[in-house]
C-alpha cells in the first residue's frame, strides 16, 4: 500500500502545470456536459407537463378513445371458399347440436375392398346419409379426493423439475 502512495506521489511530481490545466479542463467539460444534458431533460419534462402529457404515466383511456373515434371498419372481400366455410362452420356447441342431422358422413355399403381382411369403407359423396349408430361414451368424473391427490402429485412434479434445472 505504501508503494502505491509513493507511485501516485511520483506521478503528481512528474506532471507539469500544462498537464494540470488539461486534467482540470477535461473534468470541467465533463461536468458542463452532464449539466447541459440535465437542463435539456428538465426542459422536456416541463414542456410535457405544460401540454398535459405526463411522461411517467401512460394514459390508456385517451388512447382507447382515440382508437374508437378514428376506427374505420373495412369491408373484407371473401373468396368463394371462405364464404362456403363461413356458412358451414360450426362455432358453438349449440350450433353443433342444432346441425348434427344436417352434416355427416355417409358410407357406401355396396363398396367392397379387394382385400377382404381389411375393412375399408367408401365415403358416399351424395347428400344421402345413412345414420350409423355410434357407441355412446360413458364419461365419469374423478372424485374430489382423487383430484386433490392428482393436483398434489402435479405440484410435487413441478417442484422436482424446478430442483433439477
Amino acid at each position: 500500500m505504501k508503494e502505491v502512495f509513493i507511485n501516485m506521489f511520483e506521478l503528481v511530481k512528474i506532471l507539469n502545470i500544462g498537464d494540470y490545466f488539461f486534467f482540470i479542463g477535461t473534468f470541467l467539460l465533463i461536468v458542463l456536459f452532464i449539466y447541459v444534458l440535465y437542463l435539456i431533460k428538465l426542459s422536456d419534462l416541463e414542456a410535457n407537463e405544460k401540454n398535459g402529457i405526463i411522461a411517467d404515466d401512460f394514459d390508456i383511456a385517451s388512447v382507447a378513445n382515440a382508437i374508437e373515434k378514428e376506427y374505420k371498419p373495412e369491408a373484407i372481400k371473401l373468396t368463394n371458399y371462405e364464404v362456403e366455410q363461413e356458412n358451414n362452420a360450426i362455432i358453438s356447441y349449440e350450433e353443433l347440436v342444432k346441425n348434427k342431422d344436417k352434416i355427416g358422413i355417409g358410407y357406401d355399403d355396396e363398396y367392397a375392398y379387394e382385400l377382404p381382411e381389411l375393412d375399408v369403407k367408401k365415403i358416399n359423396l351424395t347428400n344421402q346419409i345413412n345414420n350409423i349408430e355410434e357407441p355412446k361414451l360413458d364419461v365419469k368424473l374423478m372424485q374430489y379426493d382423487k383430484e386433490e391427490a392428482f393436483l398434489k402429485a402435479l405440484k410435487e412434479l413441478q417442484e422436482n423439475l424446478g430442483k433439477i434445472y
